[in-house]
């Protein structure tokens, strides 16, 4: 199965670099007094951020559904099952010339079969959901990784961008 990479399609250096406009206003960024740049491109990441967990929460939760759905038409058809073979065991039972403790043990040994069947079922499930968790723990946290790393990035580019905008400020091309 492909990975999902929950930060998408979208490069965190094309939103928030000197010269892109990823802030919440329409000033150019390098023109921007670093601070403010810095506090809307915080507010801009980490709104990506939560918005990147949470699809990923949904994601989750629609497989979980669907496992779950999974499971409740597999038990059902499973009690189905037992409801029909419990049905006919008398008649092929008295068919086979078979009566009394016999048939209490064929019973018993249906209704044990039944159970069996169940546990598989619910034992497929546990070990399916917990594939799918841990697949999107490991997504969550690749992506949690990747923010990691482009928001240090982001902050040494700012770090940078601060040395210039005092560099300017100082030498007066600013006009501040």
């Amino acid at each position: 199965m492909a990975r999902t990479n929950y930060y998408g399609s979208l490069g965190w250096s094309d939103l928030f670099w000197p010269g892109n406009s990823g802030g919440n206003s329409n000033q150019p960024e390098q023109d921007k007094e670093p601070s403010q740049a810095h506090q809307d491109a915080e507010t801009a990441i980490e709104d990506l951020r939560k918005k990147y967990l949470q699809k990923a929460k949904a994601e989750f939760e629609s497989k979980a559904q669907k496992l779950r759905q999974e499971r409740d038409e597999a038990l059902r058809e499973n009690w189905i099952l037992q409801q029909r073979a419990e049905a006919a065991l008398p008649e092929q039972m008295a068919a086979a010339g078979i009566n009394g403790g016999a048939s209490e043990s064929t019973l018993a040994n249906l209704r044990a079969e039944y159970q069996g069947n169940r546990n598989e079922i619910r034992d497929g499930f546990i070990n399916e959901l917990g594939e799918i968790s841990a697949e999107n723990s490991a997504q969550i946290a690749e992506s949690e990784n990747k923010y990691n790393e482009q928001w240090l990035e982001y902050l040494l580019s700012l770090a940078k961008m601060e040395e210039e905008f005092d560099r300017k400020k100082e030498l007066g091309y600013l006009g501040l």
